[in-house]
């Protein structure tokens, strides 16, 4: 049985990104609530989602 495969480096940073932001803004949150730093590890995100799909990764 193989063990099972943690998670990249980059993937759990933009999940802490996400945690951090739905506590309190950021010095780049614009007013109305948009943030780049969001943006981007969301994208990360379903990057790696869509990685796992397709090499069947876990």
């Amino acid at each position: 049985m193989t063990a099972p495969r943690e998670l990249p480096v980059l993937i759990l940073a933009a999940w802490d990104c996400l945690d951090q932001h739905r506590r309190s803004r950021c010095g780049k949150c614009a007013e109305t609530g948009f943030c780049p730093l969001v943006e981007a590890a969301r994208v990360r995100i379903r990057q790696w989602r869509r990685y796992r799909h397709v090499w069947g990764r876990r």
